[in-house]
């Protein structure tokens, strides 16, 4: 129920403005903050899992995701596919890499 609430939240108060084009997208472009968007351990690890699983479910049927991130000015969101979940950061599609502390949340797609 807490997470409930959290999420609706988060909702009202940090809106992303617009999908990011994974074939756009560079890393080289952002400017991210060091500190992990996530406050609490236990997001943490529910993120890593979310991730973990992101990648798994995309070697089987090539399972696309939308990430939630935050720059160092806005919250983004993009469609992509999670091909390597590393300590640090993960690579998507067309070889692109996104630091994990930037991630606030990987939302699964229904088919």
């Amino acid at each position: 129920m807490g997470d409930a609430r959290y999420k609706a939240n988060l909702t009202i108060i940090m809106k992303p403005t617009k999908f990011t084009d994974p074939l756009r997208f560079s890393i080289e472009k952002h400017n991210f903050k060091s500190d992990d968007v996530l406050r609490n351990q236990r997001d943490r690890i529910k993120r890593t899992a979310q991730l973990l699983r992101a990648m798994t479910l995309e070697g089987i049927d090539q399972t696309e995701v939308i990430l939630t991130y935050q720059d160092d000015l806005e919250l983004k969101r993009m469609r992509a596919r999670v091909f390597v979940t590393a300590d640090d950061s993960i690579v998507l599609d067309h070889g692109n890499t996104l630091p994990i502390h930037c991630i606030l949340d990987v939302e699964f797609i229904e088919n």
